[in-house]
């Protein structure tokens, strides 16, 4: 399309009503929904790699069909959801921090040793259960303040040296970026990082020597093993066929309990 030559009623959204389209799942109206890494809503579940989004306003089955077949009608806001038991009990002193999703109507204090995902903001809790902001928008501006970056130089690609840092900052491992001072000429270098001396599942940097150039950037998305505490050891080990002495700046990316 072209831009506007004359004046256009452009559509405006009324209301706090939204939709989406639905994953290969049935929903129930009142279910906590969450959107997944393909982009489609899906009910809450103790699973990695959903945010929170609102509460399903219907029933909706498409447990039957694709990823998209259908749509559901959800709404943004705050809801009151069932509390967990023990070390997961949601109590006044956690109001202002984050909740994670057990299943479509529960939500607890902790990620689970890192098995569950972010539901939403606690606003308050009482005898019924804990009242929950469930907004996307609302999540993805407060989890941008909650990253925080720890950095490790890496005096040489060459060898398999380990370089160390501690944390101060408790949370999990979202991201390990790395940019390069120099070229690489003869093969791939990779950084792997661990927590502790134990390695970060899919936590490999890999520097690929062809087409390399200085300021060449390459990062990892760690999916388990990336939970670390203050004080904890975080390392990255050089390896790979590179024998070229370049210098590299690493960080890893934090998300903060």
């Amino acid at each position: 399309m072209t831009a506007l030559t004359a004046d256009r009623n452009t559509p405006r959204l009324e209301g706090d009503m939204k939709s989406a389209p639905l994953a290969a799942v049935k929903v129930f109206a009142g279910a906590l929904l969450m959107r997944n890494a393909a982009g489609y809503a899906t009910k809450g579940a103790t699973v990695l790699g959903l945010r929170g989004i609102g509460v399903a306003w219907e029933q909706a089955d498409n447990s039957g069909g694709s990823a998209g077949d259908l749509s559901v009608r959800y709404r943004e806001g705050v809801f009151r959801f069932v509390n967990s038991a023990d070390a997961d009990a949601i109590a006044e002193t956690d109001v202002g921090k984050l909740c994670y999703a057990v299943d479509d109507q529960t939500v607890a204090k902790t990620h689970g040793s890192n098995t569950r995902s972010v539901a939403g903001i606690i606003v308050g809790v009482d005898s019924l259960g804990v009242q929950v902001l469930v907004s996307e928008a609302a999540l993805a501006a407060y989890l941008q303040t909650r990253r925080v970056f720890v950095p490790v130089r890496i005096a040489t690609l060459v060898g398999t040296n380990v370089y160390r840092q501690l944390s101060i900052h408790a949370g999990r491992i979202v991201k390990i970026w790395s940019v390069t001072e120099g070229v690489l000429t003869t093969g791939d270098a990779t950084l792997t990082a661990k927590i502790n001396g134990v390695a970060v599942t899919d936590g490999v940097v890999t520097i690929t020597q062809a087409g390399s150039a200085a300021g060449d950037k390459d990062s990892a998305t760690p999916s388990a093993a990336n939970v670390v505490a203050v004080g904890d050891d975080l390392s990255l080990t050089v390896g790979g066929t590179n024998a070229t002495a370049t210098v590299a700046n690493a960080l890893f990316e934090i998300e903060r309990d």
